[in-house]
């Protein structure tokens, strides 16, 4: 006899549509498969399409990639791991992916893009594929995968060589075969899934965080028995182990990048005036939770509906309580005149739109020379930031107090276990990056998918919403996800169109002007690139990105004490104007800068 909550029907957890499809004709299981092709070609290519848009070409890097593309360099030309001092992730996989695509042409971004826009379309398609292994329903399952395929950070970063895509989608398909493993206790699904865990934990050391999450959740399911706290050690283990020997290597053979223990660092002083701390990590948490909301919103509009349905405690308590804390924090912010609309964290969503205004006149001089987005712009993300924040800690909140429920009971069932997996995935990823006060909105994103599919694992345990209903949730979080696409690829689109002018203009000044490469500020990924130099002194009255000369500076518009000597132009799209950068050259008038 079926359960119901409420008088309304739902099905038993250990049902699920891959039972069902076990009991299909062998025509019909073919039909179910094909549907999982046709979805994943329909990812592929919507995603794919959009990057004819956004045109990823071009040999040039961005953010931080020259220092990760230097050492992928050294690699191919000399045969030696040697990452620069300017890396604080483990890289190693990343140089080893990045190497083979540029075997066929020899080293340049471009091959480095095309790695990192690969592992990225492969995270898509996981993140459809970990829906799948939940047993969500189609239509949730492409809307997770390309609510994270089209994330504005996300998307931008991969058109980067940046390791916070390999990373993300390794991790994904990490967790991929570990539900696998919790739901059917296989082994070959625990042994893939810790192979690419030790694949990602070599990308970035975070991806531990993961396999303690792992190891939690199947003695949660299994209990503490010798057996079960063996299989459970093993993620941890080998992920552990790995990171451990590779970081030795490093060490003895004098490869260690100068900002590699930063990590470390950054943990051991986590406790330094405790008192701060605990309200600057709160803080933290509150603008990590507007972001966190605001990505996930489509799913949230899609699945909160039938949390919510159910009127018991489990759901409404903590809607009340996340309604109640979110005013107490803005009404405190206010207090404190505090700014309240997004953007609040920095790196790569700034108020001109998406990605990093590295250049003097910008990023070190806060010249306003690059429209801001419209106010009404930031006021609309920041009420769809707050409604995703309320609805999350909603969801994690009815998780959270079912999970409770449960162990004081029973066992859990496998959609718990496996919501629980994909919480504490994301719970332990994001507690280090909070402590830590990391200010960078980028290291949110390898949290999202986890999140995603969390939230659909918990929507499914209560009631399914009437199909009216279920309509006009789907479409409304269609309807977001549209537009946040559409934002998403005309910014990255702007992103790249700047640089690929910035980096002409350069060519253009060291080629055609003879100008010396130490007489140049061409921004923060120009000078990394070409005078990196881990010893260098810095000057207050220049740049901080490794500047000798600044004869020749590259910007949006004037600066004082300079004369423009020639401008580039290009179509910005988001907001819609003609853009420039310039190249500037230090005034007679002033012989310091000679």
């Amino acid at each position: 006899m079926s359960q119901s909550v409420d008088g309304l029907p739902i099905i038993p957890a250990e049902d699920s549509r891959q039972d069902n499809m076990r009991k299909m004709p062998n025509v019909f299981r073919l039909v179910a498969r094909s549907y999982l092709v046709i979805d994943l070609f329909l990812i592929a290519l919507l995603w794919c399409g959009s990057l004819v848009i956004v045109d990823p070409i071009g040999n040039f890097p961005l953010n931080d990639d020259w220092s990760f593309g230097l050492a992928v360099r050294n690699l191919i030309g000399e045969g030696d791991f040697r990452p620069l001092g300017w890396t604080s992730p483990s890289l190693i996989t990343n140089v080893l992916w990045g190497s083979l695509f540029c075997i066929p042409g020899g080293f340049s971004f471009t091959a480095l893009r095309l790695s990192t826009l690969t592992l990225s379309l492969v995270g898509t398609l996981g993140t459809y594929l970990l829906m799948t292994e939940l047993h969500q329903p189609r239509g949730l399952s492409v809307l997770a995968a390309l609510t994270l395929g089209f994330n504005p950070i996300y998307y931008v970063l991969s058109n980067t060589f940046m390791t916070d895509i390999p990373y993300t989608a390794i991790t994904i398909l990490a967790a991929l075969f570990f539900v696998r493993n919790l739901r059917s206790d296989s082994d070959l699904a625990l042994l893939i899934g810790t192979v690419l865990l030790v694949a990602a934990t070599l990308s970035r050391q975070f991806a531990i965080c993961i396999s303690m999450a792992f190891a939690a959740s199947l003695i949660l399911k299994r209990g503490f028995t010798g057996q079960n706290l063996l299989r459970a050690a093993i993620p941890p283990a080998f992920s552990l182990g790995a990171l451990l020997v590779f970081q030795q290597a490093l060490a003895v053979s004098g490869r260690q990048p100068a900002l590699y223990g930063l990590l470390n660092q950054n943990m051991l002083y986590m406790f330094d005036g405790l008192t701060t701390r605990i309200s600057f990590v709160v803080r933290q948490a509150y603008v990590s939770l507007l972001y966190l909301g605001w990505f996930l919103l489509p799913i949230l509009i899609f699945a909160i509906g039938s949390i919510l349905q159910s009127r018991r405690r489990r759901a409404i308590t903590p809607l009340i309580v996340s309604i109640g804390v979110l005013v107490g924090f803005n009404a405190v912010a206010v207090y404190r005149s505090q700014d309240l609309i997004m953007p609040l964290f920095g790196n790569i969503i700034g108020e001109s739109g998406l990605g990093t205004l590295t250049l003097r006149d910008t990023y070190i001089l806060n010249l306003d020379h690059v429209p801001s987005l419209p106010t009404g712009f930031w006021l609309a993300i920041t009420f769809i930031s707050l409604l995703g924040a309320v609805l999350l800690a909603t969801a994690i909140g009815a998780s959270v107090l079912g999970l409770v429920a449960r162990l004081r009971s029973a066992k859990m069932n496998d959609k718990e276990i496996t919501s629980t997996f994909l919480f504490l995935s994301a719970a332990a990823y994001l507690l280090p990056v909070l402590v830590m006060g990391v200010p960078f909105d980028r290291y949110l994103v390898p949290a999202v998918p986890f999140l995603a599919a969390g939230i659909a694992s918990v929507s499914s345990q209560f009631p399914q919403l009437q199909q009216a209903k279920k309509g006009i949730y789907g479409f409304a979080a269609v309807a977001l996800l549209v537009a946040s696409s559409l934002f998403t690829i005309c910014g990255t689109r702007d992103y790249l169109a700047w640089n690929r002018v910035r980096w002409n203009a350069l060519h253009d000044l060291v080629e055609n002007k003879n100008a010396k490469v130490e007489d140049i500020d061409g921004g923060f990924e120009f000078n990394g690139l070409y005078l990196y130099d881990p010893q260098y002194k810095g000057d207050p009255q220049k740049s901080w990105w490794w500047v000798h000369g600044d004869e020749y500076v590259i910007g949006f518009g004037e600066i004082p004490g300079y004369t423009v000597i020639k401008e580039y132009h290009y179509n910005h799209w988001m907001p819609p104007y003609v853009g420039q950068v310039v190249v500037l050259q230090a005034s007679p008038q002033f012989p310091n800068k000679r």
